[in-house]
């Protein structure tokens, strides 16, 4: 169980660090729209929600990545020249969440270095924060607001790192304990199937 364990540990601990992206930056923006005399928090709250929600299906757009090369604040050559692999590739570098109740959107974005992860946090700062009405549409009295960031760091983090390979360990051991429990009550049934049917032929031979 141990072995097997250690296993599965190593296993995802390799798995985890060659397939992810060596460096990653990530930064939080506030999206506030201004409403003159409006006192309905509630309402704002929602409206906030649905603008961060259209603001971050427009990240993954074709339209998003024509305004980062326009930008030439990075180079998109990273990315392969087919549409549908180029928007593939474009999610896998950025992925973004949000905090539905305050409107606050992070984005994360993943590279092979944290100057080209830092140049393209700066690249979606930028488009976001002047060319946002490209995507909320004209007359939005909207502002997006860094909060935070971009702040670069290596990826996986120590922590990741530790938590998937002690995931793994202890994954490993119970799937072990599960086999070698299945193996033991499957054979202790066998055993007592094969004892059954020799006791009822002797019975029987006695008996005739």
């Amino acid at each position: 169980m141990f072995l097997t364990g250690l296993l599965l540990g190593t296993l995802s601990f390799f798995l985890l660090v060659t397939t992810q992206k060596e460096s990653k930056a990530s930064m939080d923006l506030l999206v506030v729209q201004n409403q003159q005399g409006f006192s309905d928090y509630y309402a704002l709250s929602k409206s906030s929600d649905y603008l961060s929600g259209i603001l971050m299906e427009s990240v993954y757009s074709e339209k998003f990545l024509e305004e980062i090369k326009n930008a030439n604040l990075v180079s998109t050559s990273f990315l392969p020249v087919g549409k549908a692999d180029r928007l593939k590739e474009w999610q896998k570098t950025v992925r973004l969440k949000k905090n539905a109740s305050v409107g606050i959107i992070t984005v994360e974005v993943f590279a092979d270095s944290q100057k080209q992860a830092a140049d393209i946090s700066n690249a979606v700062i930028d488009v976001l924060t002047n060319k946002y009405s490209l995507f909320l549409g004209q007359g939005q009295n909207v502002e997006i607001r860094v909060l935070s960031g971009p702040i670069a760091e290596t990826n996986p983090t120590i922590t990741q790192i530790l938590l998937v390979g002690f995931g793994g360990f202890a994954i490993g051991i119970i799937l072990a304990f599960m086999l070698v429990y299945y193996k033991s009550e499957y054979g202790r049934t066998k055993v007592n199937l094969k004892t059954f049917g020799e006791n009822s032929f002797v019975h029987n031979f006695s008996q005739n």
